[in-house]
């Protein structure tokens, strides 16, 4: 018998994960963001962070919203 496989469940499930480890890494960012000045090189470094952090995960969402088709099973369409 084989297993399924459903390239959209792996896509979704992967974004989904990204997603995920972007948002944790932005909160523990900001949680250490509160410990250091703003002016300090610290308090810089992790403004600097954040930013790209928010960067990769405006990436992670256009680029789902740009390519649907691979996160929609074609079967369930039907």
């Amino acid at each position: 018998m084989d297993k399924p496989f459903s390239k959209s469940f792996v896509m979704r499930t992967t974004m989904r994960h990204m997603r995920r480890s972007v948002d944790i890494s932005i909160r523990k960012s900001f949680e250490r963001f509160q410990d250091f000045d703003n002016d300090s090189e610290t308090g810089k470094e992790i403004m600097e962070t954040l930013s790209v952090l928010h960067t990769i995960r405006k990436m992670i969402d256009d680029f789902q919203e740009e390519n649907p088709h691979l996160f929609t099973d074609k079967d369930k369409l039907k």
